[in-house]
């Protein structure tokens, strides 16, 4: 087990372990509005010094390492690139369809607890949705363990969030790094490879990268539609919340989400990872 540090910098937070950088935390990065701005991890490392995390690859520039992406939101694209559009059965650009989670500041600064608040804005800079935002790294063996918790609330009558409306994809995500590029996935209800969990629920999903390193994302039982339908890819990792059908949110109600991501510098196999989801389960989905 080691000590972390949080330090902040121009762009948001780093946590390391003596040297080693572990994430970066990218609140306020200036982007083009087409990849639709939001905030993320990237880098993510293994406390080896293994890059688990891609950022803005040439093929999908609004893939940003660890993040919350969000493909319809009433009429923004709060995930990046091009919209699928049923009736050209083609993706397309859409203008003026391009949103921002928008960083409005940090209400708490530690390790074991960052929280931030944010704001929604659609393709024309208009307030849909706010958002609190929390996070904290732990210490766990062989690695870390980093979880986020969000809560996300309609700024009008209502909120319609929706996938992409072909592959449905939308959720947290995590676009992984070259060493992981054809990750070998393997998910809490014994199936084996990305393509076999894809669409599928499970309660957790971990991926080996192909020269080491190992990253399991897990769904909190206290999250709507658990246990979640997973988009999975030989590089992605990604819950899918609304694979399987929108979720409409009214004034006064919110959306809240808990998972815990663990970041490990060797595979412990199924049983351990279950031990570990096991005690996040029982743990209350908030950060303390």
């Amino acid at each position: 087990m080691c000590a972390f540090e949080l330090r902040e910098n121009a762009l948001g937070v780093e946590i390391h372990a003596g040297d080693q950088l572990l994430a970066l935390y990218r609140a306020t990065e200036e982007l083009p509005r087409s990849e639709s701005p939001k905030p993320c991890f990237a880098p993510l490392y293994t406390l080896s010094g293994q890059l688990v995390t891609e950022y803005r690859p040439p093929d999908h520039a609004w893939h940003t390492g660890l993040f919350f992406g969000w493909v319809h939101v009433n009429d923004a694209n709060l995930w990046g690139g091009r919209w699928y559009l049923p009736e050209t059965k083609k993706y397309e650009h859409v203008a003026d369809s391009h949103g921002v989670q928008q960083h409005d500041g940090f209400t708490a600064l530690e390790v074991d607890g960052v929280t931030e608040s944010l704001s929604w804005l659609d393709g024309r800079d208009q307030l849909v949705a706010r958002e609190s935002r929390s996070f904290g790294f732990s210490s766990t063996e062989g690695g870390y363990c980093l979880r986020v918790s969000t809560r996300i609330e309609p700024a009008g009558d209502r909120l319609v969030m929706g996938a992409s409306r072909a592959a449905r994809y939308s959720g947290l995500v995590l676009r992984m790094g070259p060493s992981f590029a054809e990750a070998d996935h393997y998910c809490s209800e014994g199936r084996q490879g990305h393509a076999n969990i894809m669409h599928q629920r499970a309660r957790w999903v971990g991926a080996c990268g192909k020269s080491g390193g190992f990253v399991a994302l897990m769904d909190h039982p206290s999250n709507p539609r658990h246990p979640v339908t997973w988009f999975t890819r030989a590089n992605l990792l990604g819950t899918g919340l609304l694979v399987e059908g929108d979720l409409e949110l009214a004034a006064g109600e919110c959306l809240e989400l808990h998972h815990a991501f663990f970041v490990l510098d060797q595979d412990p196999g199924p049983t351990q990872i279950e031990s570990l989801y096991a005690d996040f389960a029982a743990s209350p989905g908030e950060l303390p």
